[in-house]
């Protein structure tokens, strides 16, 4: 399933449409995906918010939509989340060959586990902030943007790098 189709479920809802009746001008600001290639057990989730909230729209499986909502809390070291749009040039389904792309390319021919997705905006690009698990505990992170499809960071880490010493 697309990031466009995903959108189009959630927004054409009764539940957000019941959402987008009590906060008419909540700002999408997150899309967030996991793709497991091992469990299949995949997640697709858009985040929306408020001046003070932050409302997360998860579809399951059977297409079956849940809202959480949370505080949303102000950090002054971060930058504000920023509006997204569902207008995107590289989509859901493209990510996945991409993220394979790129490990190729820097070498690394492991098999993937799972891709976190995350669709969001980033110094005034829309971006996907991919972390990919691997075979061999590597890890990677990869930035795409979603327009133009350009690798704009590859960052490659193993799971040991987490591990303190003592």
């Amino acid at each position: 399933m697309t990031f466009k189709e995903i959108h189009k479920t959630i927004t054409e809802s009764k539940v957000f449409q019941n959402f987008k009746q009590e906060y008419p001008s909540a700002e999408l600001i997150i899309g967030f995906f996991i793709i497991d290639f091992i469990s299949n057990d995949t997640q697709k989730a858009l985040d929306y918010k408020t001046d003070s909230k932050i409302f997360t729209f998860s579809l399951n499986e059977n297409n079956e939509i849940t809202l959480k909502e949370d505080k949303l809390i102000e950090t002054p070291d971060k930058p504000d989340l920023e509006e997204i749009s569902g207008d995107i040039k590289i989509d859901l389904d493209e990510i996945q060959s991409m993220a394979e792309k790129s490990a190729v390319e820097n070498n690394i021919k492991s098999k993937f586990h799972k891709i976190i997705a995350v669709l969001q905006k980033n110094e005034n690009k829309q971006i996907w902030n991919l972390t990919c698990m691997l075979d061999e505990l590597i890890i990677l992170h990869i930035l795409i943007d979603a327009n133009t499809g350009e690798t704009i960071k590859f960052e490659k880490k193993s799971m040991m790098d987490f591990v303190k010493k003592r």
